[in-house]
């Protein structure tokens, strides 16, 4: 080959890939690490992180779980974050945050180029800030899964309402006197523990509609209540799981049912998730210790 050929190839090519990594590449660098715990449990703690420093201004959950799409500030800089979740095994899940200064790309390319990349140190002790988060909040509940099983048939007064799914424990604090005093003013038999019934689950917004729930005896007709209605609730076949830990966490059972579905092949719903809690959070205690069936209604 001719000397020209080279000369045209040294050069050339050098220049080739500084074109690609300052105009054509999608992300100025990325920043990986592995957790134990499902892509749900990921996800949900993604759009709704801790982390020390940096601030969130938007964010948009993917269907399908697989990824998170963030605008975030840091250090008055802002950046677009995507985190990429996929499943490792069947005990981790490797986590992907492609990282771009959404207005001084160049600069933070230019200087990680040439090895000056404080920002890219800055970023980093971020995601490490919230992967100690979030393997903090893992620990903070246990799920164990048990099976097939059959949703308990019951009549009940309840609590109908909206919100997101990690404020729905809130939720049912501020309405539990009102159920509460409803059965004791009419003297109501009660038949079971305190229950929420998911009438509709946003995956991606992470809103639901639920009613929250007291199993009472059945009657000929009901005390009429402007807050209250008198609801049946089905059996139908279900996966059953059992959750410890505080109520506010107990959503997380529902990821760990989806993924035993789809990794079996039981085809599920998302709506009337039902979850029945067997310790009253009102009386404290050790949170660690209070209990909940959680049950993820079949397709029949």
């Amino acid at each position: 080959m001719s000397k020209k050929y080279w000369l045209l190839l040294f050069i050339g090519l050098p220049v080739l890939i500084l074109l690609w990594y300052f105009t054509i590449k999608s992300n100025d660098y990325a920043i990986k690490f592995e957790s134990k715990a499902l892509l749900g449990e990921i996800v949900y703690r993604v759009d709704s992180p801790i982390f020390d420093k940096m601030e969130i201004n938007n964010s948009e959950i993917k269907s399908d779980f697989s990824r998170v799409i963030q605008e975030t500030e840091l250090n008055a800089e802002s950046y677009e974050l995507i985190w990429i979740i996929k499943p490792k095994n069947d005990s981790i899940s490797e986590v992907k945050v492609k990282v771009s200064n959404k207005n001084n790309s160049f600069k933070d390319r230019f200087f990680l180029l040439i090895g000056q990349n404080k920002f890219q140190k800055e970023m980093k002790a971020e995601i490490a800030y919230f992967k100690k988060a979030l393997s903090t909040n893992r620990a903070l509940y246990t799920v164990q899964l048990e099976g097939k099983s059959v949703i308990p048939e019951n009549t009940c007064a309840c609590i109908t309402t909206n919100s997101k799914v990690d404020q729905k424990a809130f939720e049912m604090m501020k309405t539990i006197d009102i159920l509460s005093n409803y059965i004791l003013e009419n003297d109501l038999e009660t038949l079971g523990r305190p229950r929420i019934l998911i009438n509709s689950w946003n995956k991606q917004t992470k809103n639901i509609n639920f009613s929250f729930c007291f199993p009472i005896a059945k009657m000929q007709t009901y005390p009429k209540d402007l807050l209250i209605d008198i609801q049946k609730i089905t059996s139908e076949k279900a996966l059953k799981a059992s959750f410890h830990g505080n109520y506010m966490f107990s959503h997380n059972a529902w990821f760990h049912l989806l993924d035993y579905a789809e990794k079996n092949n039981i085809e599920v719903k998302s709506e009337n998730i039902l979850e029945i809690f067997k310790d009253n959070p009102q009386m404290g205690g050790d949170e660690s210790l209070w209990e909940a069936e959680i049950y993820l209604p079949m397709v029949e």
